[in-house]
Order: structure tokens, then sequence, then C-alpha cells
């Protein structure tokens, strides 16, 4: 039987199912074009292939997942029929949550409708992403680092290039440096530490994003994975052992699971709620 963390890890190899019985049924995912090896300042990077994973299928699929559900959503509201039934109340309910308890009181209630449309999309993708890891032999795309970390870069990029839009380049840089009285050259040296503090910041705050979403999904996605792998570890035991060990992690398994549930939609709202906090403060320096 393969190793029931990789569900919760990026595989080149799609396990779905394997055991004695019914054998292994897995997919080899491919590799595409050859990426040639270079010299970097020294050291060999050896030539690699493309190689499609997991991951990155299921990104995908949450993308398509949200095209096929907002998309014929978005010409109904156009046409401005009321929302009827409670599937299109329940994703526009989702949508008016993130522009008003998310994007007005963080940016501000002229500026908000402008940006909501990313944050409505980064809302959408990460909760998609989440939920996907629900669903037996799938996973979370976001219990992987180098998702969540290139979710923090676009946050990071939207979040500074937003503010560039609005109040030009000098005016942004302006923002970095403080306003305050100090004795007489004693500026030349806080006000140089300061910016340095502030810029290394809003770097941290981004890497905090990462690690804060990745950490939470990993978590309880190797916790549910690790109460499972108790049923492997009862093989060959007593009947009566193995099935009481096996109905326990069942059992706990689906309490937990309705736990992941709630955590699936938390962590996607707090990362939208802090990339639009930060997004405000840089928008509105003066506050």
């Amino acid at each position: 039987m393969h190793d029931p963390f990789d569900h919760v890890r990026d595989q080149k190899t799609w396990h779905f199912i394997s055991n004695d019985i019914t054998g292994d049924w897995s997919i080899q995912l491919p590799s595409f074009f050859e990426i040639p090896g270079f010299n970097f300042f020294g050291y060999e990077v050896p030539p690699h292939h493309f190689q499609l994973t997991k991951f990155m299928i299921l990104e995908v699929v949450a993308a398509l997942i949200i095209i096929a559900i907002y998309v014929p959503l978005a010409r109904r509201a156009r046409s401005g029929a009321p929302p009827k039934g409670y599937v299109w109340n329940t994703f526009e309910s989702l949508l008016t949550f993130i522009r008003d308890e998310v994007a007005k009181p963080n940016i501000g209630e002229h500026d908000a409708d402008k940006y909501v449309p990313f944050l409505w999309t980064l809302f959408l993708f990460i909760l998609a992403c989440n939920l996907l890891g629900m669903l037996p032999f799938l996973g979370s795309p976001t219990g992987a680092f180098s998702v969540t970390l290139a979710l923090a870069a676009i946050a990071f990029c939207a979040i500074h290039g937003y503010a560039i839009a609005a109040h030009g380049l000098g005016h942004y840089l302006k923002s970095f440096v403080p306003h305050i009285d100090v004795p007489f050259g004693m500026g030349y040296l806080l006000i140089p530490m300061i910016v340095a503090i502030e810029v290394v910041g809003h770097f941290i705050k981004a890497f905090v994003l990462a690690v804060r979403l990745f950490a939470n999904m990993f978590a309880g996605h190797t916790v549910l994975a690790f109460i499972l792998f108790f049923i492997i570890m009862a093989q060959g035991a007593s009947p009566l052992l193995t099935g009481t060990i096996t109905a326990g992690s069942v059992l706990g398994v689906t309490a937990l699971s309705l736990l992941e549930l709630f955590v699936a939609f938390l962590q996607a709202f707090i990362f939208v709620f802090l990339t639009s906090l930060f997004m405000g403060s840089m928008l509105h320096p003066e506050h």
C-alpha cells in the first residue's frame, strides 16, 4: 500500500487506490520540454524536464470550477434579473461578504470597488484549492509551500502595484520615509534605519501570508492522514482490534473533516482579509 501522506504532498505520480486486492491504481504524470542546464556562479545546474504534478492539475481544476460557476452567474446578474434559488444566492453572498465586510472596511468605501475583483478572484481560488482537499484521491494545492508562496507574491505585487498606480512612484517611495523630529544630525542615521525596517517588514508580511496558509492547510490534512495511517498499522492484528481501530479512525477523520471544512473557508478569508488590510495601508499611508 502506498504512503497515505501522498494525499497531502505534491506528487509526480497520482495515486488513487493501492492494496493487495485491487493492485496499484495510479497515473504517472508526464514531463514535457527539457530545461537546459547552466552555470550559476560556478555551480553547474543540470538539465531537467518540466514535470507536470498533481497540484498543477488541481490548480487548473480549481480555476475551471470558478469559471463554470461565476461566468454564468455574472451573465445572469448583468441582465438585471433578481437572484433566484439557493445556489445563486449562496455563491453571490460570498462575493457580497468579501466586498462589504473585507474590502470596504479595509480599503475604503470610495476605492474598494476598484480592487474587489482581485480580492474576489484571490478568495475564490484559495477557497476552491482548499476544498479540493476534502474530496477523496485529490488534495489541497494550498498545502504546498510553493503554491502559497506564489499566491503571497501575487498579493505582494498587487498591494504595491496598486499603490504605485494610484499615487505615482514618487509619492509611493515617499510614503516609506517617516516624518519625525529628531535632534540635528540624528536623522541621517535614524531615517535610513526606519526605511530599511519598513521595506523588510513588507517582505515579511508577504512571507507570513504564505506560511500561515501553508501551515494550516498542511497540518490539518497531515493529521487526517496520520489518523488513517493507524488502519495500516493495525494490519496483521486480531480482527477485533483491527475493526476497532478502523472504526475509530474513520469516525475521527469524519469529525475532523467537519473542522477542516471550516478551516478551508477561514484560511481563505484570513488571507484575503490581510491582503486587503495591507493594500489599504499602502493606498492610504496617511492613515
